[in-house]
């Protein structure tokens, strides 16, 4: 019974001693409610987990967000205001089967808006 209670205690300090050398990351974006909807319909078809479309996983993918370092997240939040503002995303392929997929500049400035709301609390700003 005896070692049982120390292992448990030795277990324990190991826990907190390990989680305090963790480098912690950012938690998931606060994505406002108009600025996730435009995703869900425009952007989530290819870039979550359920997408068939490897390359655009690759890309970026929004189901392992939280897998990614702050700066990769930086990185990625800025390159999604950059493909939407140069009509890069969705892809022209794309919005030929799904038109109703294309985003207006309205919501390109929305989610550019976010974007760099995100980027600049990631770097610390306010």
């Amino acid at each position: 019974m005896k070692k049982l209670i120390v292992s448990l205690a030795v277990s324990a300090i190991l826990l907190l001693v390990f989680q305090s050398f963790v480098f912690k990351t950012a938690p998931a974006p606060d994505i406002p409610a108009d600025v996730n909807e435009i995703l869900k319909t425009s952007c989530y078809g290819c870039h979550t987990q359920e997408s068939s479309s490897k390359k655009a996983k690759i890309a970026l993918n929004f189901d392992k967000w939280d897998d990614y370092k702050d700066t990769k997240k930086i990185s990625k939040l800025d390159a999604i205001c950059e493909v939407i503002s140069k009509d890069k995303m969705p892809p022209e392929k794309y919005l030929k089967d799904s038109p109703e997929k294309a985003l207006s500049d309205d919501q390109k400035v929305a989610v550019c808006s976010w974007t760099d709301k995100e980027a600049t609390k990631l770097m610390g700003g306010n």
